[in-house]
Formats: structure tokens, C-alpha cells, sequence
């Protein structure tokens, strides 16, 4: 598609170059985005997970403790994308190497967008074909609701930005009272005394942080993808933790709550349970669009590097990370959620404590020093593989945690030893 008629449909275009002082958003725009990649039926899931493997309080304070680390790196790395005003693609090509950004991280990167948009996908087409068989009496086959959602959501992702943008202004406040209503009606027929009912522990604490943290792993990386339009250090913070961190907690500690109270772990089935079953396909589908738009959108961003394509193919690889995603949807893979969120954690842990370090301890946070790092950056690479070895075989402490940490200290003294070398 050529850049003139992008435009004419009003096609983003903008895809490895630096964004422009006239396109960067208000910190609201881009706070709305994430918002509504947080406020989706994994988010509801994830509280119902831990509700159901812990006590309630444990639950609560683990998710909590789990999202306040995640937010708070997303902004340090946010802001880093804003200083430079590119995506996390192009920023990996700095701590990785031009090739080994490339194809290693960029590689890992799709990958994982592609299976975020599977399990997304899944879990709204099979909720949605749930919910029209048990309170409608329409029986329609997963496979069909799947396709037909997943062709829609990345539809709007080919738009882009402000496509993203006008979809959570829309979407992420009656999201919110939606999902608000069926928490009170839940608490109303099953009364608070629900949530003091004994659980068999199957989760630690730190079992139950480590889970929500990485649950924000792949969020936390590809930050720069958004926070690029940001408008300053400031703005890029404060849309990254406004926009997170309430939406997500709201979103984890409702379904906390209705899981528990309930004893199911659908949000279409507990919708229904609770009396609204028509709100709870809105609420099923509006959730799953506003976050899953944004995992096409970052992984077409990623294909356009990975495939040497020009900025404005990026609406073509976001349809093809999209059809990519739906496939893999309806191959199950949304059947290995909380693996997926393992996975996830110990891959992208690691690698935000590389860009931590490179960005902010070794240039000293100044945009005039990054550049771009010719071939491939052993350092980048040696120490991302030790901070998931660490990560998946030290089991203590926190593990997604202990990787980023040491991912990140490698990572300096390597560069460092290089450099007097």
C-alpha cells in the first residue's frame, strides 16, 4: 500500500522511523491504550487463578505487589521510548546488536504477540459461543465465533494509533461499568461471607506475584511501541502507570471476587450467573478488542524489522500477525494460559533488565548516546540467556525478578569489560 493512499484511509504509517514533535498524543491517548489492553478477560482471569489457589487476602496482595513492580518498570522503560522515539524493535538493536535485535529478540517478540492474540482470541470465541448456547439457546461452533472475532480485532489494529486510540476512548468506561455491575450483583446474590471460603493452598505468595508480574512481562517490554507519541519523560510515565495500574488492578480484583463468589472462571458464564448475560457478551467482546488490537499492532511493527520491509507494510504484517494469531487460536494454545504467562516471564524479565542497563546506567539516560550496535551484541545475548537460566532454575525469591536483576548486571560488566578492551 502506498504511503498516499495510507494516508487517505487514515492508515498509520509511522512504523520503524522516529515519531515527529507534530505526532506525538497527549499522555491520555496513549494511557487509554494501555488501559484497554489491561482492562480484558485474561486480566479477570488472572485474579480468578490466584482467588482460587490462595487465600482471598494473599490473592489481593500478591496481584498487588505483582503489578505496582511491573508498572513501575514499564515507565522506565516507557520513557526510554519516548527520549527516542521509536519502538521496542528498533530500540533492542542497541543491547542486542543490529542483527541480533533482529532476529533473536524481534523473533521472540512476535512470536510472543502472535500467541497473546491466540489466547485472546480463544477465550472470546469460546466465551462467546458459551454464552449464546447456555442463555440464548444459539449454537454456534467455537471455531466460527473465534475466526469471525479474530478477523475483526485485527482489522482495527491495521488502522494503527489512532484507530487504537478512539476504540478504548469508546470502549475502556463502559468496560469498566460493565464489569463494575456484575461485581456488585455477584456480592449481592452470594453476600462478602463467599470470600472467606477455604481454598486448598496451591500457590505461594510469591508464586502468585511472580504469575501477575509476568502476566505484564510482554506489556513491559514493548512500552516504546506506545509511549514513542508521548510528549515528554513525564507524560510517557504517567500514561504508563495511570494507565495501567488502576485499570489493571480493577480488572484482577473483580475477577477475584466474582470467581470466587461464584465458583466459575468464564466471565461469560459468571455474566450470566449474576443476571446479565447480554451485558456479559459486550462486556466478553469489547474487553478482548481493546487489548488484543494492540498485540497484532506491536507485532506487525516487529515483522516490518524482522522481514526488511518498508514503514508502510506495517498495516500488511498487522493483518498477517493477526491471521497468524486467529490460527494458532484455534489450534488451542489459549488451553496452556498460565504456562504461556511463565514462558513469557522468564523470556522478557531478562531482557527489560538488558535495556534497563544499557539505556539508563551505561548512556546515563541521554538519548544522544544510543546507536545502533553493529552484527550481534554477544554481551546482549549472553547475558539475556543467563537471566532466563536463572530465572527458570534458581527457584527462589522471585524468579522472573531475580533473572531481570541479573540479566541487567551481566549485561554491564560485560559491556563494560568490552569497552576497556
Amino acid at each position: 500500500m502506498s504511503d498516499k493512499k495510507a494516508k487517505k484511509l487514515n492508515i498509520e504509517t509511522r512504523t520503524l522511523e522516529r515519531v515527529t514533535n507534530e505526532e506525538r498524543k497527549s499522555w491520555l491517548s496513549v494511557a487509554a491504550i494501555e488501559a484497554g489492553v489491561l482492562i480484558c478477560v485474561p486480566s479477570l482471569m488472572l485474579g480468578g487463578m490466584l482467588a482460587g489457589a490462595m487465600p482471598m487476602n494473599q490473592a489481593l496482595l500478591a496481584g498487588t505487589v505483582g503489578y505496582v513492580i511491573a508498572v513501575l518498570l514499564t515507565a522506565v522503560i516507557g520513557m526510554e521510548g519516548y527520549d527516542l522515539g521509536i519502538p521496542l524493535c528498533v530500540l533492542s538493536l542497541s543491547s542486542f546488536g543490529k542483527k541480533g535485535g533482529k532476529y533473536v529478540a524481534t523473533t521472540l517478540l512476535v512470536l510472543s504477540l502472535m500467541g497473546w492474540f491466540a489466547v485472546q482470541a480463544y477465550v472470546c470465541g469460546s466465551a462467546f459461543s458459551n454464552m449464546l448456547s447456555g442463555f440464548l439457546r444459539i449454537e454456534v461452533p467455537v471455531g466460527v465465533s473465534v475466526l469471525v472475532w479474530g478477523i475483526i480485532m485485527l482489522l482495527t489494529a491495521v488502522y494503527g494509533i489512532d484507530a487504537l486510540k478512539w476504540l478504548n476512548y469508546a470502549a475502556v468506561p463502559a468496560l469498566v461499568l460493565v464489569t463494575m455491575l456484575g461485581c456488585f450483583l455477584a456480592v449481592q446474590k452470594f453476600s462478602l461471607s463467599g470470600l472467606d471460603t477455604p481454598v486448598t493452598q496451591t500457590m505461594t505468595f510469591l508464586g502468585g506475584v511472580g504469575l501477575t508480574f509476568s502476566f505484564n512481562a510482554t506489556g513491559m517490554v514493548i512500552a516504546p511501541d506506545y509511549t514513542r507519541y508521548n510528549k515528554s519523560r513525564k507524560d510517557a510515565a504517567k500514561s504508563m502507570i495511570l494507565g495501567i495500574l488502576p485499570a489493571g488492578l480493577l480488572m484482577f480484583y473483580m475477577g477475584a471476587v466474582m470467581s470466587k463468589l461464584t465458583g466459575l472462571y468464564d466471565i461469560s458464564l459468571i455474566m450470566g450467573e449474576v443476571g446479565i448475560p447480554i451485558l456479559g457478551i459486550v462486556v466478553l467482546i469489547l474487553a478482548t478488542w481493546t487489548s488484543n488490537t494492540t498485540n497484532a499492532y506491536s507485532a506487525g511493527i516487529s515483522m516490518v524489522m524482522l522481514f526488511n520491509l518498508k514503514d508502510d507494510k506495517r498495516a500488511v504484517t498487522t493483518l498477517v500477525a493477526g491471521v497468524a494469531g486467529t490460527i494458532l487460536a484455534l489450534l488451542g494454545l489459549s488451553s496452556y494460559f498460565e504456562e504461556v504467562l511463565n514462558v513469557l516471564g522468564y523470556a522478557f524479565a531478562p531482557m527489560a533488565g538488558i535495556l534497563i542497563a544499557d539505556y539508563w546506567i551505561l548512556m546515563k539516560g541521554r538519548p544522544e548516546s544510543w546507536k545502533e550496535t553493529p552484527g550481534v551484541d554477544i554481551s546482549g545475548l549472553v547475558s539475556w540467556c543467563i537471566g532466563v537460566v536463572v530465572s527458570v532454575a534458581i527457584p527462589y525469591g522471585l524468579p522472573v525478578l531475580n533473572g531481570l536483576i541479573v540479566a541487567g548486571a551481566v549485561y554491564w560488566v560485560m559491556r563494560r569489560m568490552l569497552t576497556r578492551v
